[in-house]
């Protein structure tokens, strides 16, 4: 039995091992901003692919293969984009006209550090009543994370009223007034702010939850603390201080007031698997002593800085009101993923633990376990450290 549970230890550790890449980078996200005028609408769109979906993009992109985006390849592409873009306008189709078009250059997009921007205008007619739109994207659905919003309009007479969205974002629905008095008792920009928080808040959870989940170099950090605690309250201790820390950094990155090179970030955090797993390995002791507290404070500031590249991809050109609650909406979809690895990692240790002392086991076969483990996230630590160097040289 104890064999048993020793395997499916190590199966679990090793399905955290890097068979995957250390952060999300296999969606296609594309961002949609709306900005309002008296006679028209305007939409920008800014597409960003992932490195592991880049290929799919750039080969519907480079039609004849040859590293070039040509503009009739890029008028082509665009126009694919604008057919998959269905806009209502009180009910009645609205069609969109393509004013504005730029490409990066292939090895950017391939590197997942270009951005494809298109922007849109549709009529508006003047009307005393409130106009009610509807955008539905369907552009790559099987690779697209989406999101869309709404800029506050500054013009007088322009009021949003109301914005709804599905979950995924696809589907917008947007209530805006053209007039100069909006319907009685009804402020459009409160009504923005009151309909939009709970959206904002749930669409950028989702997207801290996902990267959390996806990111295994921060999965293989969190489980070799989890390792090194010997009870449940030091386990609190410890991931108590990597919370504070890497929420310091990632509201600091959030608000560009600290910026580190990406690269240097990846080595970092590579570095600190590897540093918290050879303490499980050689001083176990110091794993329920203060400078674990400290260890994991410190590392928790470069993991912030790792949360934060994660983020500031979804935050580019969104509003800046919407800011502090798409940082509140990601930082808890952050802390319920490390909850839901966490909590079934250390009762797998703590149950594991129990029959081995019940039977009277020596302490080194509990401990020695524990090693194998930690052992195994050193090695795909040091894996990540040794790729992040490559890719940084």
């Amino acid at each position: 039995m104890r064999a048993c549970w020793a395997v499916l230890l190590v199966a679990a550790l090793l399905a955290l091992a890097p068979s995957a890449r250390a952060h999300r980078l296999n969606e296609y996200l594309q961002a949609t901003t709306l900005e309002l005028a008296p006679n028209h609408l305007t939409l920008h769109l800014r597409l960003t692919p992932g490195t592991d979906v880049a290929a799919q993009v750039l080969a519907g992109l480079d039609a004849n293969h040859d590293g070039i985006f040509s503009p009739t390849e890029q008028h082509a592409y665009a126009a694919r984009v604008q057919h998959d873009l269905a806009l209502t306008l009180d009910g009645r189709p609205t069609p969109l006209h393509l004013i504005e078009a730029a490409f990066p250059p292939p090895r950017q997009l391939t590197a997942g550090l270009g951005d494809i921007g298109l922007t849109f205008e549709a009529p508006v007619p003047a009307s005393r009543t409130p106009h009610h739109l509807t955008l539905l994207n369907q552009h790559q659905p099987a690779l697209a994370a989406y999101l869309v919003n709404c800029l506050l309009p500054r013009q007088p007479g322009l009021r949003v009223l109301r914005q709804a969205r599905s979950f995924t974002q696809a589907r917008y629905e947007l209530t805006f007034a053209t007039a100069s008095a909006a319907p009685a008792g009804t402020d459009g920009n409160l009504s923005l702010h009151r309909a939009d928080q709970l959206a904002v808040m749930r669409a950028y959870f989702g997207h801290g939850l996902g990267h959390i989940l996806t990111g295994y170099d921060h999965l293989l950090f969190l489980a070799a603390l989890v390792l090194g605690a010997a009870s449940l309250w030091e386990l609190v201790k410890v991931i108590s201080a990597f919370t504070l820390a890497h929420a310091l950094t990632l509201t600091l990155a959030a608000y560009q007031l600290v910026q580190v090179p990406e690269a240097l970030v990846e080595i970092l955090i590579a570095g600190s698997i590897v540093a918290v797993a050879l303490q499980n390995i050689f001083w176990p002791s110091a794993a329920s002593r203060g400078s674990r507290l400290a260890v994991a404070f410190g590392f928790g500031l470069v993991h912030g800085l790792g949360f934060a590249s994660g983020l500031l991809t979804l935050l580019h050109q969104l509003p800046h009101e919407v800011l502090l609650l798409a940082l509140l909406g990601f930082s808890l979809g952050l802390e319920a993923g490390q909850q839901l690895v966490m909590l079934p990692v250390f009762g797998l240790r703590q149950v594991l633990s129990l029959p081995m002392r019940s039977a009277s086991q020596p302490a080194i076969s509990f401990t020695g376990l524990l090693r194998l483990g930690s052992m195994v996230i050193a090695g795909a630590g040091v894996f990540y450290f040794c790729r992040a160097v490559a890719a940084m040289v």
